[in-house]
């Protein structure tokens, strides 16, 4: 008990003595450069050494499983950072609307990080995934078989756009056994001005490809390449009879994103930056962003400029669903 006692009153002493002023000053003037270093030798090993196929607990005690040759990219990011190391707030963001709706749209589903988050998160949410590129497309399917969601997560080798048919989809030449994901169906374009290789792929307005099944789109995940005002355009039907959450990528461009702009306007959407601070209520898109291109298109416009509670944004579309349900 003795031996206890001074033990006890010794880590006492050096907990107090780490905070001293000068004992803190030496500590970490020696620490520093060694910080330093270690910082820089992990974002080297991040960058250096890929991992092919990841599993990764995530907060709720469930486990996703990125498949071999199906988003190396990706698996590494989840590997050496964890679920936050992947697009954070726009993670949390799909995991929030996730839990509380039924069917969940991924349009531009790439190697399905999001679908089958949002899949493993809620056992009980119908994910539609839509991947035009062949070679993407079956790790999109590798990844759903791996993880046992084939009876949840319906993957569709398809473009969504505002028209039916075909078209040409340039695809930047990758160096990586992950295929390029910048892919995109604008014509007028840096992919195509860079000489990208095309490839043909089969366009689909999902409004059109709704009427082939009964559904209620409640949450939907949009990362085209610039192509968005096009998705938007042809899900407009849906949109207005549903009312989705709507998470979207919208790069800065030299035409401003005028169209994109003019179709969440006449859906009467919301726009908001999703960033680390909150949700950033906007009003354009055509200012400077490192940090996240990804916003939140809310049927809903929630008081003040910056909400930092997704649930708020819940609440109201909550409330004005019981409203138009009581007239």
């Amino acid at each position: 008990m003795a031996a206890f006692g001074v033990d006890s009153q010794m880590f006492k002493y050096l907990q107090s003595a780490r905070e001293n002023y000068y004992v803190s000053a030496i500590l970490s003037t020696i620490a520093r450069p060694i910080y330093s270093v270690c910082v820089r030798l992990s974002g080297q090993i991040e960058r250096k050494v890929k991992t092919n196929g990841a599993t990764v607990r995530l907060p709720n005690g469930k486990i996703l499983r990125i498949a071999r040759d199906a988003g190396i990219s990706m698996a590494s990011l989840l590997v050496w950072r964890g679920l936050d190391g992947f697009e954070v707030q726009t993670s949390e963001t799909i995991r929030f609307f996730s839990e509380r709706v039924s069917t969940f749209v991924d349009v531009g589903a790439n190697y399905g990080f999001y679908s089958l988050l949002a899949a493993v998160w809620n056992p009980r949410l119908e994910i539609l995934s839509f991947e035009p590129v062949p070679q993407i497309y079956r790790g999109l399917t590798k990844n759903i078989a791996l993880n046992r969601l084939e009876n949840r997560v319906f993957a569709y080798q398809v473009a969504l756009s505002d028209r039916n048919g075909n078209a040409s989809l340039y695809l930047p030449h990758s160096e990586s056994r992950d295929l390029e994901t910048t892919g995109t169906l604008v014509a007028d374009s840096w992919q195509n001005r860079k000489h990208s290789p095309e490839i043909e792929v089969e366009t689909v307005r999902f409004d059109d490809f709704a009427r082939t099944r009964r559904m209620h789109v409640d949450l939907v995940k949009i990362d085209v390449e610039d192509f968005e005002a096009s998705v938007l355009a042809g899900m407009e039907q849906t949109i207005r009879r549903d009312r989705p959450f709507i998470v979207c990528e919208i790069l800065p461009r030299a035409h401003r994103n005028e169209r994109t702009k003019q179709m969440i306007e006449s859906l009467g959407y919301t726009p908001y930056w999703i960033t680390r601070s909150g949700y950033i209520r906007v009003s354009r898109f055509d200012f400077e962003r490192s940090s996240s291109q990804d916003f939140l298109l809310s049927p809903v416009s929630v008081p003040g400029e910056i909400i930092t509670d997704l649930e708020a944004f819940w609440t109201m579309r909550r409330s004005g669903d019981l409203a138009r349900r009581a007239v």
